[in-house]
């Protein structure tokens, strides 16, 4: 049985689900997930988690994220990228490099977004692409996203090419649309790539023709960016009846997560930092006070 995550390289064309599947599919495994939908247009770095793995799902949203994307420049479309209706043009005779690099000065840092029509999430349990494929267009509430870096790379009218990294959360879609607007034209994604989630790079990423091959990345080489603690004894059990422990290490924010790992080292379970103490939030391995029916 598998239990850890696959460095995916998604095609083109095909959804996350679908994506999913052939992974499954490829190495006979019964549960997996994703961690982080791409869209149908972009393709690149896909974390597909299998077994007892898909647990870590919420201790990988966190992570930042890379891509390359290909701007069209003088056409905005509803859906903010090649696959949408047209819905406006511009010209485009003015723009250069240089009014391109300066732009992107305003995109840099942390800075406000407001989530597309046309993406999965959800207002009263329906995705908002749902309603956008019906004509509805509901109130949006702007988030706070972090842009890393972002430099132009390329610049072949109309169309450009940017790299982008990025906090979780990030469109790149809505992304490449404010930047056009600043230009004073329009413009939507013609292709996205993503090379990276964190420490999951494009250039370790299988393709379809070679999951048989795959690496397989163990729980804890998937939960790396996080600190570790080893458990005594003692502490192992604690933790396994669902206890808390003290700790009093400084600069740890409530709610951070820590992976926790047996007295051999392996890894056992994820807790979270609580008011000087870890608390056991998700086990991965050995009897805890979940398997024993919630009696400590």
């Amino acid at each position: 049985m598998i239990n850890g995550a696959i460095n995916f390289n998604k095609p083109e064309g095909i959804s996350s689900h679908t994506a999913v599947q052939r992974v499954k599919s490829a190495l006979k495994v019964a549960k997996a997930g994703h961690a982080g939908t791409l869209d149908p247009l972009a393709e690149g770095v896909l974390v597909v988690l299998c077994g007892k793995a898909t647990k870590l799902n919420p201790y990988l949203s966190v992570l930042d994220k890379k891509y390359t994307a290909i701007v069209k420049l003088g056409a905005a479309t509803d859906t903010l990228d090649r696959e949408g209706k047209i819905i406006r043009t511009a010209p485009i005779s003015g723009i250069s490099a240089e009014g391109i690099t300066e732009a992107l000065g305003q995109f840099s840092g942390v800075i406000s977004q407001t989530p597309p029509m046309y993406s999965a999430l959800k207002v009263n349990g329906t995705p908002l692409y749902k309603l956008a494929r019906k004509g509805l267009e509901l109130e949006r509430k702007e988030r706070t996203i972090t842009i890393f870096a972002i430099s132009l790379t390329a610049f072949e009218l109309p169309f450009i090419t940017l790299d982008i990294h990025c906090s979780k959360g990030t469109y790149v879609r809505t992304l490449c649309s404010d930047l056009a607007e600043s230009l004073g034209v329009c413009g939507h994604v013609h292709a996205l790539k993503r090379t990276a989630v964190g420490h999951f790079d494009i250039s370790g990423a299988s393709g379809p023709d070679g999951l048989d091959g795959a690496r397989v990345f163990s729980m804890d080489e998937t939960l790396c960016h996080l600190s570790e603690r080893t458990l005594t004894a003692g502490e192992q059990q604690k933790i396994a009846a669902g206890a808390m422990l003290d700790d009093y290490a400084h600069g740890r924010k409530n709610g951070e997560a820590i992976r926790l790992k047996d007295i051999r080292g392996n890894l056992f379970a994820v807790g979270a930092y609580a008011d000087n103490k870890i608390k056991p939030i998700t086990f991965l391995s050995g009897l805890s006070f979940e398997k024993r029916g919630g009696n400590s």
